[in-house]
């Protein structure tokens, strides 16, 4: 009988013996469609450590993936708007790309947040909130103090630090939590169709790796340096974005409102996820 060889080391398709699987046999020889985009990029790598064609082609059927999700993510994304009725919304447009969770650690080298059960792009309703959060003070605190995060006042002789009385309400503090509910933006099922829609292929050419990654016998960055194209997953289409407050009327309206005029004025302006300052993550109103 010929012995098995050891885990990692045992032939799986196109995969070279001797060069460490990535994924079970089952898994990389799997039959049909696959529609779940999270699950593809987390889990079918076939070869450890491939940032060549292995990579490129797992991205593209992460595409064809969230493609072919667009059906079944279209009823849920009604249940939620049901859910989500009596905020305040509106649909933005991402103008050129977004690309949110970038950093978070992945097989890939590059990461993407994506819904945990459609696997379909998502912005996480923390990241509207710390962006509204942000904005607020730097912003809307210059014209009003009350939007500040911190306000220096004296009283009695004595100087001491409070929070700004709107900024308290819709964002509160670490005693007390704020009255807003910033809820996930779910992408519009009509932008997960087209080639230049929902999940899109795009690259980022670092030209001094080593020396980004401080090692140590790098030298300082000159134009000699080789470029390192490293492709990633970005997103392109229309959001739905809602705000909703806790506190039940007129007034409570009034400051969801609010909340949704400063949101969207800071992803205009400033953006959110990664590379903001490339022109990432920018969105207007449809």
């Amino acid at each position: 009988m010929t012995p098995r060889p050891p885990h990692g080391m045992r032939k799986t398709g196109a995969v070279p013996q001797g060069v460490i699987d990535a994924c079970r046999a089952a898994l990389a020889n799997r039959p049909g469609k696959t529609a779940h985009a999270g699950l593809l990029l987390a889990s079918y790598l076939k070869v450890a450590g491939d940032k060549g064609e292995g990579k490129r082609k797992l991205l593209e059927e992460a595409i064809q993936a969230a493609r072919n999700s667009r059906d079944i993510y279209a009823k849920a994304f009604t249940r939620w708007k049901q859910h989500t009725r009596g905020a305040a919304e509106t649909n933005l447009s991402v103008r050129g790309r977004l690309v949110i969770g970038l950093g978070t650690e992945s097989v890939l080298e590059t990461g993407l947040t994506l819904h945990h059960t459609y696997g379909t792009p998502v912005i996480p309703g923390t990241a509207l909130k710390g962006l509204a959060s942000h904005y607020c003070d730097q912003v809307w605190g210059q014209a009003d103090l009350e939007f500040r995060r911190e306000i220096e006042v004296s009283e009695s002789g004595e100087k001491r630090k409070r929070c700004g009385k709107h900024y308290e309400t819709m964002f509160g503090t670490t005693e007390d939590a704020g009255h807003l509910i910033f809820h996930d933006a779910w992408i519009l099922p009509e932008s997960l169709g087209g080639e230049t829609r929902g999940l899109v292929l795009d690259v980022m050419t670092p030209h001094h790796a080593d020396y980004y990654m401080a090692q140590p016998e790098s030298a300082a960055p000159t134009d000699f340096d080789d470029p390192n194209p490293v492709t990633f997953l970005s997103v392109a289409g229309d959001f739905r974005v809602a705000v909703a407050c806790d506190v039940a009327g007129e007034a409570g309206n009034r400051w969801a409102e609010r909340a949704l005029q400063l949101v969207t004025e800071a992803l205009a302006y400033w953006g959110v996820g990664g590379k903001t300052s490339a022109g990432y993550g920018r969105m207007y109103a449809i």
